[in-house]
This record gives C-alpha cells, sequence and structure tokens, in this order.
C-alpha cells in the first residue's frame, strides 16, 4: 500500500514538473504576430496574373526577355540585385523605359538572409533602394526576399522600411522542370486568377531557359483569356475586388512569421491553392 502511494506521489510530482516546464517555455517563447501583407496571391475575379522576374539585370538575358514582353504588350515587375543594377545601368533604365516596375530584391542577394541581423537586412534594403533611386529617380516600395525567406527580423525590416514583401504562386524554375517545356507546364498546373509567377532573369548562365519559358508561358496564358498585370496593378484588382466584395479576407495570405532564429515559421496558410508551387 506504501508502495502505491509512493508512486502516486512520484507521478504526480513529475507531472507538475512538466507542467511548469511547459508553461515556462510558453513564456519565454518569442512572441508571434500575425500580419495580412505578405502577398502571394490576391483574390479577384478576374482572369489577372503578374510576371515576375528575379536576380537581375542581365546584360543578355534581361534584353530578350524585355524583346518578348514587348512582343505581347505585356507589362511585369522586375526584382532586381543592387549590385547587378550598379553593374547594369543602362539595361536597368531600359526596363523603366519601356513601362515596367522595379522592386528590392536586395543589394547583394545574401543566400539565406534570416541569418542576418535587423540591422543588416536593413543595410540590404536600403542600398538597393538607393541604386534604384538614383537610376530611375523613383523610390521601390516592393520587397522580394532572396530565395523567399521571411522571418520575423526580415518582415519587420520591409515593414518598417515601408515595403510590401511579394512573395509567389508558382516558380518556373525547379528541379522537376529541368527544360523550357516543363517550366511552362509547371506554371500553367499551378496558376490561377490574382497569382504571381516568378521566373529569374539574372545571376545564373542558364537563364535562356527562362527567357523560352516565359514566351511558351504568355502565350499559353493569353490563349486562355488571361491578362498580364504588374504588381501594383494586381494589388489595385485585389483591393478593388475586397470592397465590392466586403466579407472576402482582406488579404491574399495570411501567415505568421517568429522571431530570429525560428525557421520556417512563416506559414502560408488561408487560400492556399491546391497544388501550391510557392517553393523553388
Amino acid at each position: 500500500m506504501r508502495s502505491l502511494v509512493t508512486a502516486r506521489i512520484l507521478i504526480e510530482a513529475a507531472l507538475v514538473v512538466t507542467m511548469m516546464t511547459f508553461a515556462t517555455r510558453l513564456v519565454s517563447k518569442p512572441q508571434i504576430f500575425w500580419q495580412p501583407e505578405v502577398v502571394y496571391c490576391v483574390p479577384t475575379d478576374q482572369k489577372l496574373v503578374a510576371l515576375t522576374f528575379d536576380d537581375g539585370p542581365h546584360p543578355k538575358f534581361t534584353p530578350q526577355i524585355l524583346d518578348i514582353l514587348d512582343r505581347y504588350h505585356v507589362k511585369a515587375t522586375f526584382f532586381m540585385v543592387g549590385k547587378e543594377m550598379v553593374r547594369y545601368p543602362g539595361v536597368v533604365k531600359d526596363v523603366v523605359k519601356r513601362g515596367h516596375v522595379i522592386g528590392n530584391h536586395t543589394y547583394s542577394h545574401p543566400h539565406d538572409i534570416e541569418l542576418d541581423t535587423h540591422a543588416q537586412v536593413v543595410s540590404e534594403l536600403e542600398k538597393c533602394a538607393q541604386v534604384i533611386e538614383k537610376l530611375t529617380g523613383a523610390r521601390a516600395h516592393l520587397f522580394r526576399p532572396p530565395r523567399g525567406l521571411v522571418d520575423g527580423t526580415v518582415f519587420q525590416a520591409a515593414n518598417e522600411n515601408g515595403y510590401r514583401v511579394i512573395l509567389w504562386t508558382v516558380c518556373a524554375d525547379h528541379h522537376d522542370a529541368p527544360t523550357p517545356q516543363l517550366m511552362a507546364k509547371r506554371v500553367l498546373q499551378h496558376i490561377r486568377p490574382g497569382g504571381i509567377v516568378l521566373i529569374h532573369d539574372g545571376m545564373n548562365g542558364i537563364r535562356y531557359k527562362d527567357v523560352a519559358a516565359t514566351k511558351l508561358i504568355i502565350s499559353e496564358l493569353v490563349g486562355q483569356g488571361y491578362k498580364f498585370v504588374t504588381v501594383p496593378e494586381l494589388i489595385k484588382a485585389r483591393q478593388e475586388y475586397c470592397d465590392r466584395t466586403p466579407s472576402w479576407p482582406r488579404s491574399g495570405v495570411r501567415g505568421h512569421v517568429g522571431k530570429k532564429g525560428e525557421k520556417g515559421i512563416f506559414t502560408l496558410d488561408l487560400h492556399i491553392p491546391q497544388g501550391f508551387a510557392g517553393k523553388t
């Protein structure tokens, strides 16, 4: 009998310790906050899609893409790397001259921006912003983090500096899509009205595949009745749709981000299209 009582006391003590440990972890866990302004797609009743190009400018591939866009009368959004803009200022000016939008893609394109401190992220943003303003005469208000990595530090730095973080619905570049034809097929399988397509035009010698895929993607989507818009135009369409549909959530994505060190804490968990293809 005494052994049973002793065992019960030990079990109860263990439960108390476990609960206290759990409670301590909850209190000490970095605060998670909800934020609605990371955009990977938008709600709309129109067949709109935004083409976006990352990692440029490139002296060969970007002009080729610009010619294709001109041929189809398409306007796109280019998320450019500051140091590449410094190398090829003429390409940057040509992008703006042809009516396209330029967004901030950091100055040096760090491989894992989530490892950077708040000050380092701000520096990457500001150095790129200064180059954009010098070459175009305007500040950028759209930001896409390299590789789409967004933790609490990255989001806070972007938000404090007036940026809207833009991700994507589907990326054409993928290990399962090694040819332009398969890249286009991947996009067509995952695109939806209000979607954002990620293609690349720089920092890699094989971007000729992206150039070829761009033509295929545009041709196929035009055939399906899609209209191409810039990211600012897509966001405007979202606002107009939400104004007409008050019950619809005003964000194209809802997620939460934690403090530094919480890898993968950013979660897309509202209105995720079936077969979401947001990973590169």
